[in-house]
């Protein structure tokens, strides 16, 4: 490769972020040659497929034919290793089903190895997300397909710029936190792809619907929670109330609902032209009951945005039991707790249960979400149902 042809390389590189503070000299050409046999090799990149990813993120490189080994997976990644993905939907006494559930805790992803910004390791990440449609299917579906697709391009692209930004070598002091980093950045990236690609299809095919996303990634012992919209994560953790020497289980709520009531959320739909309306509940312009969501193409001009809510990464202790994602048709009926309650009743050993208070229509249940939505409905709620349970 000659002399002038990796210098233009270096000026791509410097475009693209991936050269972070070098300076394009002679001392710079080893680990440029490096990094281009790196990147050619690996992953189905070339500079012309990092170049279109940095014009048009995840939906380019699927789209660009300089990337030809990123082949959508038409969402035959999701609902993986059932056996700790507990799942169940229920259409309950809507006319129709829109939630969506997404769950793989077995994901086997590219990572930067410790101290070696020039090779990537397999590592397991856990991905689990509730896409809770309104107006139709077509935003929930979207999210539910392309979301493991996305995340891995982001990981991938981003973990490649990172190693520009650190010339090869990171010191072990910036390794977890920048591994972290490029997780959250790549999920944060990840929900913007899915709204900006189904808003260009909402244009084209006249759609109207919009989605919530819950989105938990599960890794090295830390969970990290995304949200956008009014589904909710639990984590489920033993406690000893004061006075009694049975454990029970506790919920911690670990999102906030994005309603246009709250009132950051409310100063920025006035601020971009909206109002708050009450129709039963408050709703934006007294159509939408939420102020965040991916589609909803018509109410964005008026502040409704599909940036995620983040929480954590959050340490996973030896009390937290489980993990519960779910749509807003759940607490309709039922309130954080009540769930708590219905998994500590659920788990009595055998010989116990006689002692358990668990509603009979549980007892019947083949997993702890097919409890929880079945309860949910028995107690009146009119909403699509949906639930995933990861025992932790």
């Amino acid at each position: 490769m000659s002399y002038k042809k990796i210098l233009g390389f270096c000026r791509t590189f410097t475009k693209l972020g991936l050269m972070g503070r070098f300076k394009i000299t002679s001392f710079s050409i080893p680990f440029v040659l490096l990094f281009i046999k790196s990147i050619q090799s690996s992953h189905g990149l070339s500079v012309s497929c990092m170049i279109d990813y940095d014009n048009g993120g995840a939906p380019a490189v699927y789209e660009s034919q300089e990337c030809p080994r990123w082949v959508l997976s038409n969402g035959s990644l999701q609902n993986q290793n059932i056996k700790n993905c507990q799942f169940a939907t229920l259409q309950g006494r809507r006319e129709y089903q829109e939630d969506r559930v997404v769950c793989n805790l077995d994901m086997k992803l590219p990572l930067l190895k410790n101290n070696s910004l020039l090779d990537f390791e397999e590592d397991t990440v856990g991905i689990v997300a509730v896409f809770d449609g309104h107006g139709g299917k077509e935003a929930s579906e979207m999210g539910s397909k392309l979301l493991f697709d996305y995340f891995k391009v982001h990981l991938v692209f981003l973990s490649y710029k990172l190693m520009g930004i650190y010339k090869g070598e990171m010191p072990l002091s910036d390794y977890k936190a920048n591994k972290l980093g490029v997780l959250r950045e790549s999920l944060l990236k990840t929900i913007f792809d899915i709204d900006l690609k189904f808003t260009q299809e909402a244009i084209k095919n006249g759609y109207f619907s919009g989605s919530t996303a819950n989105v938990v990634l599960l890794y090295d012992g830390q969970i990290l929670v995304a949200n956008v919209g009014d589904s909710k994560a639990l984590l489920m953790s033993e406690k000893i109330p004061s006075g009694d020497s049975r454990v029970n289980l506790s919920a911690t709520e670990l999102t906030y609902d994005h309603h246009p009531e709250r009132e950051d959320e409310k100063a920025r739909i006035k601020t971009a032209g909206g109002s708050v309306i009450v129709w039963g509940v408050p709703r934006v312009n007294g159509v939408l009951a939420m102020s965040r969501s991916i589609g909803d193409v018509a109410l964005k001009r008026f502040g409704v945005i599909a940036e995620p809510e983040f929480t954590g990464w959050r340490v996973l202790t030896a009390n937290d039991s489980y993990l519960v994602v779910a749509s807003d048709g759940i607490f309709e009926s039922l309130k954080p707790q009540d769930v708590a309650e219905l998994i500590f009743e659920w788990n009595l050993i055998p010989e116990r249960r006689e002692e358990s208070k668990l509603p009979l229509s549980c007892m019947f249940s083949e997993s702890l979400a097919e409890c929880i939505i079945t309860i949910a409905y028995e107690k009146g709620s009119h909403d699509n149902l949906s639930a995933i349970v990861v025992p932790l």
